[in-house]
């Protein structure tokens, strides 16, 4: 793991306590980046470190016999994660690099995602630039099409947050303060929702919500699903929001 020493401790956390032989407790797995069921081909895009899920997918893809194409973004070969990996699996064949310091390489993403391939679908994970620079290419994609997961939400709204409030499907009200959060809020209103980043990027606290206006600030809804879903972790609201809860 990269040590991050702008983030919120975790890396660094693990750089100076983890040692060999050590024991950690880990929930169980989710999975909020799944492959969809599909006829078509797929296209896989991957930056840096996000190649860890595209990875696992490419994978499944391989033996379930489905056609696919992944591309592998990153500064160069020396600072690419998992490059061995990927060249000695069996889906070496359908791997295509792109690497910064090497111009013969490099692919210019809007002509990648310009056309879709017959009935393709897209999946992608990376940093922040590379996340923004992919949803950008991929607007005229269909809805439904194209699907990723994030590190961190790409858009930071530097509006100071205002004060809303919740009402939940039993009727209770709950005011959410400029300097509280819709999941403490509703967490202390008595609703055990289930949250693990709290950062936006994991999907763990979604919910729906039946009326209002969201102001969302997640990296994981489409823009289907923003119509009727919501992050309280990191989302608020103008006005008035009932939830689903």
């Amino acid at each position: 793991m990269k040590r991050e020493t702008g983030g919120r401790g975790g890396s660094a956390w693990i750089h100076e306590t983890i040692a060999p032989g050590a024991e950690l407790p880990v929930s169980a797995p989710r999975n909020h980046f799944p492959l969809k069921d599909s006829d078509g081909p797929v296209l896989l895009l991957a930056g840096g470190i996000g190649i860890t899920p595209i990875l696992a997918m490419a994978r499944a893809l391989y033996r379930q016999g489905r056609p696919f194409e992944l591309h592998y973004f990153a500064r160069s070969r020396s600072l690419a994660p998992l490059l061995r990996t990927l060249e000695e699996s069996t889906c070496a064949d359908s791997l295509r690099h792109h690497f910064d310091d090497q111009v013969e390489t490099q692919q210019d993403i809007e002509g990648l995602l310009s056309t879709r391939p017959g009935e393709a679908q897209l999946y992608y994970c990376g940093p922040p630039g590379f996340m923004a620079a992919i949803a950008r290419a991929s607007q005229h994609w269909p809805d439904g099409t194209v699907h990723f997961e994030a590190f961190q939400p790409s858009v930071h709204d530097d509006t100071p947050p205002v004060p809303f409030t919740i009402v939940l499907r039993n009727g209770t009200v709950v005011p959410v303060t400029a300097d509280e959060s819709a999941l403490s809020v509703i967490r202390a209103a008595g609703v055990l929702l289930m949250a693990s980043c709290e950062n936006g990027v994991c999907g763990t606290c979604e919910c729906g919500f039946l009326e209002g206006q969201p102001i969302h600030r997640d990296a994981v809804l489409s823009n289907e699903a923003r119509s009727h879903r919501f992050i309280p972790c990191v989302s608020r609201a103008t006005g008035v929001l009932k939830l689903d809860l």
